[in-house]
């Protein structure tokens, strides 16, 4: 009796396994007194899903030593228990998460800096109840492509936050292939927003989509702002293409001029207000065919 540490040279170490010598040395022990298992630096820690509470379990209670191991989960896990799993080592996490899990809980899986391998489904429950923020922090969570196939719309987020993950969308190193294929609606939370930068979010969903199937809604009064008339027209044509619904935005057209043509195009598509230049060498012929307004 005694025995207070064990040092496991192993480099690949089979969880049911260790488990049951540690169980069998501190009965050998007695009067409740425990070994403390350490394993090799870098060895590769094989556990069922069924396993991990256990595995978890002893290195608290200070019967195992896990640090810079490698840890291999076979069957699915919950996000509390790959969390659990990523604290208690530096070396990579390879796990399967439980399709049941809501993207709120994904959502709180650690940041791992690109080192863990989690495979994540983003389940077809939560088609429209994920915002780009949670699910740019799923992708951060993992070195895997996150398979969010089943998204068919994102809820209110902000055009940072849409656009970062529109472009992850479209790299088959953070999303699967088919993610976001079926999106058709966007919200948009911001009460300013760049014409430019929303040109760019549209463009990353046609991507996505291979089509003009999304169709982003603005925040009712905001202002849309810092673009050219080439910015603008290309809003213009995402309207006609159905692509965001402009009712009573305010525009405003910051660098240069535009045309009277643009201008009545661009006012007959709000009831917000239009703040623009009109080019200088429009004709009062054509300045007169301004919408009254």
């Amino acid at each position: 009796t005694g025995l207070a540490t064990i040092a496991v040279s192993d480099t690949t170490i089979d969880a049911t396994t260790l488990a049951t010598r540690i169980d069998s040395y501190d009965t050998i022990n007695g009067d409740g007194k425990t070994t403390g298992m350490t394993l090799a630096s870098g060895a590769t820690i094989n556990v069922d899903a069924d396993e991990v509470d256990h595995l978890l379990a002893d290195e608290t209670a200070g019967r195992l030593t896990i640090s810079d191991q490698v840890i291999t989960v076979t069957n699915a896990i919950t996000v509390d228990q790959a969390n659990l799993l990523g604290a208690t080592t530096t070396g990579k996490l390879t796990a399967t998460i439980a399709t049941t899990e809501t993207v709120t809980e994904l959502a709180t899986l650690s940041a791992d800096g690109g080192t863990n391998d989690l495979t994540v489904v983003i389940r077809n429950a939560d088609a429209t109840a994920a915002t780009a923020l949670q699910l740019n922090t799923i992708n951060a969570a993992t070195a895997v492509a996150v398979d969010a196939s089943n998204v068919t719309g994102l809820a209110s987020d902000t055009l940072s936050n849409i656009s970062t993950l529109l472009t992850a969308g479209n790299d088959t190193n953070q999303f699967t292939a088919n993610s976001f294929s079926g999106l058709t609606a966007v919200t948009v939370s911001d009460t300013t927003i760049d014409v430019s930068d929303f040109i760019g979010a549209v463009d990353q969903a046609n991507a996505a989509t291979g089509n003009t199937s999304t169709v982003f809604t603005i925040a009712a009064g905001a202002t849309i702002n810092g673009g050219n008339e080439a910015n603008f027209s290309a809003l213009l044509t995402d309207e006609t293409n159905n692509q965001v619904v402009i009712s009573n935005q305010n525009l405003t057209v910051d660098s240069g001029t535009i045309s009277v043509d643009n201008a009545n195009l661009l006012a007959a598509t709000t009831t917000g207000k239009l703040t623009a230049s009109i080019d200088v060498t429009e004709t009062v012929t054509e300045l007169a065919t301004l919408s009254a307004d």
